[in-house]
């Protein structure tokens, strides 16, 4: 009689069945998440990599201990970026198909948190570096421009991710807000791990909301900035952004 009656239940409250409102729900969430993470990290790459750059440059004109302090700081980005682009290729194999891995998730996090407290210092060298190469332009070898435009056109294509992210976290966001409160004092809930999903899902969707417009501001911003040094048209219709799913399309051995 109680399995007649879950049953019955199930079918009232949107999500409890196998093909419901709440699992295509959780999927889009999911999607959402992943994208907006590889935009994220995208970025914080980028930053990595550009800032060895300039730690590069400024060590040929610094004193010996300043050499050796930029020295550990550039074997410490090394690091950072082979992390980031295992990360980044993991993520992107993961934004087709709506399911962002928990350990991948858990990586995401503690990059970002790193990168918060680092943030300040890092973006300000990371713009004047930029600054530089675009008052230099045309002192630039054929190859930094050729790096320099790879990696406008991955950042182009990590904009495009947190533009659709934040209009899926926008749509989805009410949906799964009112799918919770359904769920909530369900009977049903006893036998689903759909409820805790749909709440750990929301707060990500809400930092997406509140956080992605800025981000992906600022990741057109670099992606045109490095367009311009490399002398790539990324307006041009011809030029479709693309995802890496594999660290070779992925532009940092400089």
């Amino acid at each position: 009689m109680f399995f007649i009656l879950l049953d019955k239940l199930k079918k009232k409250i949107p999500g409890l069945g196998s093909s419901s409102e709440i699992d295509n729900i959780l999927s889009q969430m999911d999607g959402a998440r992943v994208k907006s993470a590889y935009a994220r990290i995208t970025l914080s790459l980028a930053d990595d990599v550009i800032r060895r750059q300039a730690l590069r440059n400024s060590s040929k004109k610094s004193t010996q201990s300043q050499i050796e302090k930029d020295q550990k700081e550039i074997e410490a980005l090394d690091r950072s970026i082979t992390e980031k682009r295992k990360l980044l290729a993991e993520l992107g194999k993961q934004t087709n198909g709506g399911k962002y891995d928990e350990k991948t998730s858990e990586k995401v996090e503690k990059q970002v948190q790193t990168d918060e407290q680092q943030r300040a210092e890092k973006r300000a060298m990371v713009d004047q570096e930029i600054a530089d190469k675009e008052a230099r332009e045309k002192e630039l070898s054929k190859q930094d421009k050729e790096n320099y435009g790879k990696l406008a056109k991955l950042l182009y294509g990590a904009a495009k991710q947190e533009q659709i992210a934040i209009e899926t976290a926008k749509d989805v966001k009410p949906r799964a807000e009112s799918a919770a409160a359904n769920t909530k004092n369900s009977p049903a809930n006893l036998i689903s791990t759909q409820p805790k999903k749909l709440n750990d899902g929301m707060k990500g969707l809400g930092e997406i909301i509140s956080e992605g417009p800025a981000h992906w501001a600022t990741l057109s911003s670099v992606a045109n900035h490095l367009a311009k040094i490399g002398g790539v048209d990324l307006t041009d219709p011809k030029f479709q952004p693309t995802v890496a799913t594999d660290e070779d399309q992925i532009p940092t051995d400089w």
